[in-house]
């Protein structure tokens, strides 16, 4: 049976989220939009990666397309991303 998992945004990297999609999962990924908490939910159906927001549907066929939603909104951390580029820190750079 298919699990439903809630998450806060970025709380997952984008690969840990597509597996459990693969795994035929649901993920609700909770965000705040000015002041409001907004659901997010993203699944996969017949090899259809679905990403239901408040405004729209989104479709993506390939697990690429479906990363980079992910990545673009935020809802997930890049997978490439080090500690410093999620906190949103620089190390300090020799001028």
């Amino acid at each position: 049976m298919p699990e439903t998992i809630r998450v806060g945004r970025k709380e997952l990297t984008s690969r840990e989220v597509l597996r459990e999609l693969k795994d035929g999962n649901r993920v609700i990924v909770e965000v705040n939009v000015l002041g409001t908490t907004m659901n997010m939910a993203l699944r996969r159906h017949a090899g259809t990666y679905y990403c239901d927001t408040p405004l729209k549907l989104l479709t993506y066929e390939t697990d690429e397309e479906m990363q980079t939603c992910l990545e673009r909104y935020r809802l997930a951390t890049p997978d490439s991303a080090t500690p410093t580029e999620e906190t949103g820190s620089s190390p300090s750079a020799k001028e």
